[in-house]
């Protein structure tokens, strides 16, 4: 028997801030386009079931994933750690300039100094799957 488990985006701009910040909702558009022009997909896990049972896996489970939290919340960091590297990357790649980059740095500051900051992540799919 064969187990696969996965944690895969499903609806990657559904990553938003409140108060809403359209520098990251920018950002989040650059790197779903960034990431399509080199053949990646940023919605993957709602191609997976189908892939999956055309090699013969039955779905055990599948759950959906997605946290809302504040600046004080230890799942904040996950995104806030994505947007300082993948900055770089999208700058170094030629897909954002240094002046945007500089900006959405500086929203995420703000919405981390504010309290009242709300972060969806992005919505991941947990799939487990099992071929015999």
């Amino acid at each position: 028997m064969a187990t696969f488990v996965a944690h895969e985006y499903y609806n990657y701009s559904g990553w938003r801030l409140v108060p809403r910040s359209r520098e990251l909702e920018d950002l989040i558009q650059v790197v779903i386009s960034s990431w399509r022009s080199e053949g990646g997909e940023p919605d993957i896990g709602l191609d997976l079931t189908d892939w999956l049972s055309e090699l013969g896996f039955e779905i055990q489970s599948l759950k959906p994933i997605i946290e809302i939290v504040s600046p004080a919340n230890f799942w904040w960091q996950w995104p806030k750690t994505f947007v300082d590297v993948g900055l770089r990357r999208l700058v170094n790649l030629g897909h954002l300039s240094e002046d945007h980059a500089a900006a959405v740095r500086r929203a995420l500051a703000t919405a981390e100094a504010n309290p009242r900051s709300l972060m969806f992540t992005p919505a991941v799919l947990e799939i487990i799957a099992v071929r015999r």
